[in-house]
Parts: structure tokens; sequence; C-alpha cells
């Protein structure tokens, strides 16, 4: 697995899973590309993100995409 999907199964994120794919993608390219920028994820970087998640899991997305960050 990922270090992203690690982290989305550690949070408990997934519900109904329709969206799942496309918020781990839009998660992963924004953990490359703040890294390449060196600098962390920010909240401003977090609302960027607009993958509908029909179960509104958000707050735990935020947590699975920080602590995916920490081990990619």
């Amino acid at each position: 697995l990922h270090p992203m999907q690690e982290a989305w199964l550690d949070q408990d994120v997934a519900q109904c899973g329709y969206c799942q794919p496309g918020q781990i993608m839009a998660a992963v390219a924004l953990v490359r590309r703040v890294k390449e920028e060196g600098r962390p994820v920010t909240e401003a970087d977090l609302d960027g993100i607009r993958n509908i998640c029909r179960c509104g899991t958000y707050p735990r997305i935020r947590e699975a995409i920080r602590a995916g960050a920490e081990n990619m």
C-alpha cells in the first residue's frame, strides 16, 4: 500500500468509498507538490482540494493527508 492509503485506513476515512480514489490521488499530488516546494501542508492547501465527499468525512480526510504526508 502507498503511505497515503495506509493513512486513510489508519484514520478510518472511508465510508461509502465513492470519493476515495480521487481524494487519495489529489492528496498524493498535493503532498508531492508541497514537498517539492520544501514546505509543510497548510490549511490553505487542504482547502484547495475540491473533491466532494458525500459522507462528509472531511475532518478525517484532512488528518489522513497530514499523516500520509509524514510518511511520504
